[in-house]
């Protein structure tokens, strides 16, 4: 295939050079920064360069946008009179809500496949420098296709993810996706950011371990993009904050009690719960279709 991916920060620079290193296809790239397209050109991350001087978008089978979530809707209408007819386009976005539905139907009216989807794949840095072709190994890939999403779509880039390295595959709703990613992923770094603003932080070095590290790795996260997600999110987001914040009120309440069995019944609680989560996900079949189950 003849690709192109829009954006090349982190996940876009990475599928590029995941293409290269994995499969036979050719990958174009198109992308605000021209210091950084040049330099995946001369790094032969890319074969070549769309810019707005070069603004050739004929040809392409695939093309992946990679863009923030507010950003993607004008620039496929931007360029949407100059895709060619068939072609699919996907985006990485980790928001839905109304973008699958409303690009499908703009792209439709050109004979053109629109499908959003999500890598489960990520670094706590941003940004080109440090995308990585070996990033999606063994990774989730979600697909969240609308009712009219035709099915050989859904099987071409469940091929091409599978190509450069992607391994387990949900295809889901727009709607489970977002409130999924509010616990799994957005959550996460709220709780990472909440975590590093205690006033001892400046005094771990040295009585930190695994665990410490685990939970603050994301607090460096992009705020630009991780701001964007949040509020695009809040709805669902809101919600497993206040479980969370309940769950925590729980631990506080029974500590102030000085209640040692609250306590150990907690943890008990918590410890179950993961491992029936692992045992799940150890029998979890490497395509799961969820677009039927409610949440």
């Amino acid at each position: 295939m003849k690709i192109l991916v829009a954006g090349l920060g982190l996940i876009g620079g990475s599928i590029c050079k995941a293409i290269h290193a994995y499969t036979d296809h050719s990958v174009y790239g198109w992308n605000r920064s021209q210091n950084t397209l040049q330099k995946a050109f001369d790094e032969h991350a890319i074969d070549g360069m769309i810019t707005e001087e070069n603004p050739d978008y004929h040809g392409f089978h695939l093309i992946i946008n990679c863009l923030y979530p507010n950003l993607i809707h004008d620039w496929v209408l931007d360029r949407i009179d100059r895709i060619s007819e068939g072609a699919i386009i996907i985006d990485v976005s980790g928001v839905k809500n109304d973008l699958p539905k409303e690009m499908t139907r703009i792209c439709a009216e050109r004979n053109i496949f629109y499908l959003s989807t999500h890598p489960m794949a990520g670094k706590e840095r941003a940004g080109y420098d440090v995308s990585d072709e070996g990033l999606f190994q063994g990774a989730n890939f979600i697909m969240t296709p609308v009712k009219t999403t035709p099915k050989h779509v859904i099987a071409e880039v469940q091929n091409f993810a599978h190509q450069i390295g992607f391994r387990r595959f949900v295809i889901t709703t727009p709607e489970t996706h977002d409130r999924m990613i509010a616990y799994t992923s957005q959550l996460a770094h709220v709780v990472s950011s909440a975590y590093v603003q205690s006033p001892v932080l400046e005094l771990e070095s040295g009585f930190s371990g695994g665990s410490f590290h685990d939970m603050t790795r994301v607090a460096t996260m992009n705020a630009d993009m991780w701001t964007d997600l949040f509020m695009e999110n809040r709805t669902s987001l809101l919600q497993e904050l206040d479980i969370l914040m309940q769950n925590l009120q729980n631990y506080r309440t029974a500590l102030e009690a000085n209640n040692r069995n609250a306590v150990y019944d907690l943890i008990q609680d918590g410890r179950q719960k993961k491992e029936q989560n692992l045992q799940n996900r150890r029998n979890t079949p490497a395509v799961v279709d969820l677009r039927d189950k409610k949440i």
